[in-house]
């Protein structure tokens, strides 16, 4: 019975507290209006402001299109998407995955004793089951042991 008393008047202070806070917002909405209007140009954002802006903008959910204001509801998007796209990013500077020491050792030694070019080096490679090297990696193996690419082809004729 006495939830039935207490239910609508928590309704109708929460529902208070609502059209409080609705007006609180409404009134800073037009407050930035004013403050944006005597800032000419662009505002540039720094690095830790974009990252109190996120914090506090991703928990709205979309709601932040009607209260942004700093900067354009498709540029906040645009941040969060770099936000979660920054986050998995471990990468090699020097481009892909290095090969395995073995297999460059192997590049390197096939090279010298024989004196092969890149594609029959791969195809010595391919004879022993190792498939996934490509001429460009047997190639930058070699240029950084300093090895001259393959047999002297030219002719003397």
């Amino acid at each position: 019975m006495t939830a039935k008393i207490f239910h609508p008047l928590l309704a109708m202070i929460a529902s208070s507290t609502n059209s409080e806070l609705a007006k609180y917002v409404e009134y800073l909405k037009v407050e930035n209006k004013i403050l944006r209007a005597r800032i000419p140009g662009q505002i540039h954002t720094k690095p830790e402001e974009r990252e109190r802006l996120l914090k506090y903008g991703k928990v709205i959910g979309r709601a932040i299109e009607e209260l942004i204001s700093i900067v354009s509801p498709a540029t906040f998007l645009r941040w969060i998407r770099d936000e979660s796209e920054d986050k998995p990013k471990t990468k090699n500077p020097k481009g892909g995955q290095r090969k395995p020491r073995e297999i460059r050792e192997l590049v390197i030694e096939i090279a010298k004793t024989t004196g092969f070019g890149y594609t029959r080096i791969i195809g010595e490679l391919r004879k022993l089951g190792i498939k996934k090297i490509s001429r460009q990696t047997v190639r930058n193996i070699l240029k950084e042991e300093g090895i001259k690419p393959g047999p002297d082809r030219t002719s003397d004729s």
